[in-house]
């Protein structure tokens, strides 16, 4: 099963949502679609699933093109971010209601059961259930259909954080051992990073960045993913000389052909902290607060007001005193 979405354009109203989007998903695939609410993760969705119709690009589907189709042809299994279960139904029924009667066996019912965790749960209502079980039942409604893809929209934004994470992980793991192409619709970094073969970062209905979940952490192309994916150190910089450039912190070796202004990316993580003057980067130290397992040093050069904040294990220097930082050359990124 190949999915590919093909420059694909919608708009509501006066403003436009999705902006020539194009993206590839491969059998076996899970693809998380992620980015700040309001950037057109929904919209694309249902464009996918055939709820909503492009204004114009395609939908193809195994090289045939299903942009028409009606959704109940796709043979895609969706689960809604309200799960939109029916109150009035068992979780049998609820399970079974887009399945034709003579495939609701005993035998399907009792695999769905078994392998989404309900088993003994299928004569209650879905108020007689808890978040979790709600969300496992909306799942197993979804692959009854043997889905061919299976689409998830921000599944777990209606639980709480301790429930989230159990969940999380037991569908993913039934997700990987069962090897269903999957799109994943999340606004958190932590879902994607589980779960995700491939990240695809959205904002204001335009694509920002492909790549796996260790490739958009670690080599950002702008700012906004940088800083959508964790907390990053983005300081500005200009070439002094072949591959060394000045910042406020001080100077340093970076690979880079770039000319006049620009930015450095790093990952806190990756900056070393010294007391003593071994590194070439310094600054100030402006703040300290304490964080349980580890301090916010917030540093700065108070001259040219450019400050970063790096967390830290235990560091022995206090408010006022100089720290002094490395980085690696090849965990600096370049931004125009």
């Amino acid at each position: 099963m190949n999915l590919s979405v093909e420059h694909i354009d919608k708009t509501f109203g006066q403003s436009k949502v999705l902006k020539d989007v194009s993206l590839e998903v491969k059998k076996g695939e899970i693809l998380s679609l992620t980015g700040e609410s309001g950037c057109g993760k929904s919209t694309l969705l249902r464009i996918i699933s055939g709820l909503e119709e492009p204004d114009s690009g395609s939908i193809i589907l195994n090289n045939k093109d299903i942009t028409n189709w009606k959704p109940e042809k796709r043979q895609f299994g969706f689960v809604f971010q309200n799960l939109s279960l029916f109150p009035h139904l068992r979780v049998k029924d609820n399970i079974f209601y887009a399945i034709k009667r003579k495939d609701q066996t005993n035998t399907r019912l009792t695999e769905l059961l078994q392998m989404t965790g309900l088993k003994g749960l299928e004569q209650r209502y879905p108020h007689e259930l808890s978040g979790g079980q709600q969300q496992r039942v909306a799942l197993a409604r979804a692959l009854a259909i043997n889905p061919k893809l299976l689409i998830l929209d921000e599944p777990f934004s209606s639980l709480d954080e301790l429930l989230k994470a159990k969940i999380r992980e037991e569908i993913f793991d039934l997700l990987r051992s069962l090897q269903i192409t999957t799109i994943l619709v999340s606004h958190q970094a932590s879902d994607a990073f589980l779960i995700a073969d491939k990240l695809v970062v959205m904002r204001h209905g335009e694509i920002q960045q492909v790549g796996t979940p260790s490739e958009v952490y670690k080599q950002p192309i702008s700012p906004y993913v940088s800083d959508f994916f964790g907390a990053s150190v983005i300081i500005n910089a200009k070439n002094i000389s072949d591959n060394l450039v000045k910042t406020s912190f001080g100077s340093l070796k970076v690979i880079n052909d770039r000319t006049g202004d620009f930015q450095i990316f790093m990952r806190p993580e990756n900056i070393l902290i010294s007391t003593a003057n071994d590194y070439n980067l310094s600054g100030r130290v402006i703040k300290k607060e304490f964080k349980g397992p580890h301090d916010v040093l917030k540093i700065g050069n108070e001259s040219t007001h450019e400050f970063i904040s790096l967390e830290t294990e235990r560091c022995p220097v206090e408010i006022g005193e100089t720290i002094f930082l490395k980085v690696p050359e090849d965990q600096i990124q370049i931004f125009n």
